[in-house]
């Protein structure tokens, strides 16, 4: 497997572990939305991959594991877990499903279709102040594919709002509504490096989404090129 970079990937899921180490070893920051849902109306638009089921099996079996040492926290469910190709529009709240979506669906599927499948590698975790994440590396098709995106959305003046240029590919896996009651067994947890497996990517969703992917309506399911 032809992984793209794998030591800046792997230098910048650490950097995420290392900066938030001592907030997470104090209980984390809690997200208030996650306590009170009702309030959260933050809707955006995003293309997606969704994780394997073979792949979700393994996370959701070590999400178990952490369930026993913080059952509070927000586990995401198997059907929500995925990787975030790139943000389009950004999550604000009563944002409804733009009206010149057929050109989003248009311009993604034109760059979709020059990008082969690739494979995605998942391998161990990191956690930033409020949330637990499996890290992904990737082949090198999943960041021209970016790349590809950025500049046609540009050249064909369709709203972009990344709000960085993405580069990892990590799943969330779980997130923290209030504070952790065990922080330093749950970042041993955290620490433990395993591996959850591969998958071949030869698909993407365009999702208008919330910030969860609890809620989600799927626009658009499209395929790479071959």
């Amino acid at each position: 497997m032809d992984i793209l970079n794998r030591e800046r990937l792997e230098a910048h899921y650490q950097k995420i572990l290392e900066e938030n180490r001592e907030a997470i070893l104090k209980g984390g920051v809690g997200d208030d939305y996650l306590v009170h849902p009702q309030r959260d109306t933050r809707m955006a638009l995003a293309l997606v991959i969704r994780i394997a089921p073979p792949i979700c099996d393994q996370i959701e079996a070590f999400l178990d594991e952490l369930k026993r040492l913080e059952p509070e926290l927000y586990y995401y469910p198997a059907k929500d877990l995925h990787i975030t190709v790139m943000d389009i529009l950004r999550g604000i709240p009563d944002r409804p499903v733009p009206d010149n979506i057929d050109d989003y669906i248009r311009c993604i599927e034109a760059c979709a279709g020059t990008i082969p499948p690739f494979r995605i590698a998942f391998d161990g975790l990191t956690m930033s102040d409020n949330a637990v994440m499996v890290k992904g590396y990737y082949e090198p098709a999943l960041e021209a594919l970016r790349r590809r995106l950025r500049r046609a959305m540009r050249e064909q003046g369709l709203l972009l709002e990344e709000r960085y240029e993405t580069f990892s590919a990590h799943v969330t896996a779980a997130r923290i509504p209030g504070r952790l009651t065990a922080p330093e067994p749950f970042l041993s947890q955290i620490a433990d490096r395993r591996p959850f497996g591969e998958m071949e990517v030869s698909s993407f969703e365009l999702v208008f989404h919330n910030w969860y992917d609890s809620k989600k309506k799927l626009l658009a399911r499209i395929p790479a090129g071959s």
